[in-house]
């Protein structure tokens, strides 16, 4: 028997993570069901779009100081 645990957690990608920081940071009043998926997919997009036009590029992790 194996004793293997398959853990499908949210979010399981950066690009799932941001989309949720943003979405998590707006106000959401008075929107849809509808809307919401529909912005879900859109800044999802976006962030992809983002991702695929840095060239792999990652930010210094220098800090102020």
């Amino acid at each position: 028997m194996a004793n293997n645990v398959d853990l499908n957690t949210f979010p399981s990608t950066k690009t799932q993570a941001l989309t949720m920081l943003y979405l998590q940071n707006q106000d959401l009043t008075g929107k849809t069901p509808s809307e919401l998926v529909d912005l879900y997919i859109s800044v999802t997009e976006e962030i992809r779009e983002a991702f695929r036009t840095s060239g792999g590029k990652r930010p210094s992790a220098k800090f102020f100081g």
